[in-house]
């Protein structure tokens, strides 16, 4: 049974026809607009508009903020429900405490916006630093393949090992592995197994029909096949929720 967004209240029948047409126009919509903006690119060079032209990098974007704001709040799981305030009628109430002792799901919400907001300083810097070169070294022919031309890239190379070796120490810190008895105790050791790699998974994560994988396996499988693997349900990247 759905619900207004202030949960007190049945939705408004406006609302609902603003949910059934999102939920079936809107993909629509922003397609158009995207192939509008990709043969406006060669006439207009901002970074916005060559952002906006790549269809995926305005679904990717979109989707990771919705999932974020959804990890943090708990509601609205699709982003037609969203923007007409609809959600599920809830038959209990939430106790803070208990959702504080127990976990959430705030921390990956915070880890979606930060990893959003360093890529788009990236798409900032970069925009920034091609508008001030040069017009000369735009016009030069281009440079040797593999050749620094001054410390200061010999820097900026230094410094990316060094955040690589970080990342690799960061994700053997956090890596669950299922062949550890102790992680993850809740889950039974006839189920700790992945159905496509056949191994103990690594990095579990749960589809919206509840089978488990490894979220490489699931993440690999969904990006061809956008669908669980076992019982054919319509499963997106968005949907895989990884356990902890």
């Amino acid at each position: 049974m759905y619900v207004n967004r202030l949960g007190k209240r049945m939705p408004r029948n406006l609302s609902r026809v603003l949910f059934v047409g999102s939920y079936v126009f809107l993909p629509y919509l922003i397609s158009r607009l995207v192939r509008k903006l990709r043969a406006r690119r060669e006439e207009d060079q901002s970074w916005m508009s060559t952002f906006l032209s790549n269809y995926t990098n305005v679904i990717d974007t979109i989707t990771n903020i919705h999932v974020a704001l959804f990890y943090f709040e708990g509601l609205f799981y699709s982003i037609s429900k969203r923007l007409t305030g609809l959600r599920y009628v809830f038959g209990h109430n939430k106790d803070a405490d208990k959702l504080q002792k127990t976990g959430n799901y705030s921390v990956l919400g915070g880890i979606i916006l930060i990893q959003f907001a360093v890529k788009m300083l990236i798409k900032i810097k970069q925009y920034s630093e091609n508008r001030s070169l040069p017009q000369e070294a735009t016009d030069s022919g281009p440079r040797q393949k593999g050749y620094i031309d001054d410390i200061a890239s010999l820097q900026q190379l230094l410094e990316a090992q060094e955040l690589i070796k970080r990342n690799d120490v960061i994700a053997q810190n956090v890596t669950i592995d299922l062949s550890d008895d102790t992680l993850l105790p809740y889950i039974p050791s006839s189920s700790r197994s992945c159905m496509l790699c056949l191994s103990l998974m690594v990095n579990p994560a749960a589809a919206n029909c509840g089978h488990m994988f490894c979220w490489e396996c699931i993440v690999g499988w969904v990006r061809e096949h956008p669908e669980c693997p076992l019982c054919r349900q319509v499963c997106m990247e968005q949907n895989l929720l990884p356990l902890r």
